[in-house]
């Protein structure tokens, strides 16, 4: 067996599992059709960019979780002009739909299976508990990942230091040094992986390289990670 470096990888879900892209597309698709809005590609597009926006606010403590729900249908219903709804119901059923993609990446399934013949692997993510507790029991990866830490059922968020302070006591970690962060996230994943003194790992998933002072480590591709796993591993797996 190879000398490795980490015992417990904390795995961010939305672009670094799941194809949340295309599982939002799709939802929000389904959703704006029942409220009496037609999802162009342009409709679908503003919505992402506002419901983006809507949660970097909330990693700044700007909205709470529960104005973030309807907050964003709000700003998108008011920028195109349509009738007023009801947002909390336009809400609840966004994330029943959404709850149903557990579409993955490409290879994501291949990288959760080869590292969980070595690592402990758990989900964290900021996601919202109805859409995530759904995806993830659908989800091809889940008879491969040992657990997953939503932030709202855990009431902390990346990159806030508490949601990992919940995580190491829930897991009982005492050895901050065994475990490591890789998620897509700069603002989320690694600094919240920073604050938290973790190794980080940023996947870049076709985007290009930061070199950014929160990453420990930049990868392309889901490979490359087992070579900061196994460092002296010479031979393929």
């Amino acid at each position: 067996m190879p000398e490795q470096r980490f015992d417990i990888v904390l795995l961010d879900a939305d672009e670094t599992v799941y194809d949340f892209k295309l599982a939002e597309k799709t939802a929000v698709s389904l959703t704006l059709r029942d409220f009496g809005v037609t999802p162009t590609d342009e409709v679908v597009a503003r919505y992402s960019a506002i419901n983006l926006d809507c949660w970097k606010a909330l990693e700044r403590g700007e909205l709470s979780r529960d104005q973030l729900k309807p907050t964003r249908f709000q700003r998108l219903y008011r920028e195109l002009g349509a009738a007023p709804v009801d947002f909390g119901a336009v809400n609840d059923t966004y994330e029943r739909n959404l709850s149903y993609q557990a579409f993955l990446i490409d290879g994501a399934l291949e990288f959760v299976q080869k590292l969980h013949r070595y690592c402990k692997i758990y989900l964290a993510t900021n996601g919202l508990t109805i859409p995530q507790t759904g995806r993830f029991n659908r989800a091809a990866v889940k008879p491969y990942v040992d657990g997953i830490y939503i932030s709202e059922q855990i009431g902390a968020g990346k990159p806030d230091k508490a949601y990992f302070d919940c995580i190491f006591r829930d897991l009982k970690i005492t050895d901050t040094d065994r475990v490591i962060m890789v998620g897509d996230s700069l603002t989320s994943d690694m600094l919240g992986g920073r604050n938290a003194g973790l190794t980080t790992c940023l996947f870049l998933n076709g985007g290009e390289p930061t070199h950014s002072e929160l990453c420990d480590y930049e990868i392309k591709t889901y490979d490359e990670f087992f070579s900061i796993l196994h460092p002296n591993q010479s031979t393929p797996y």
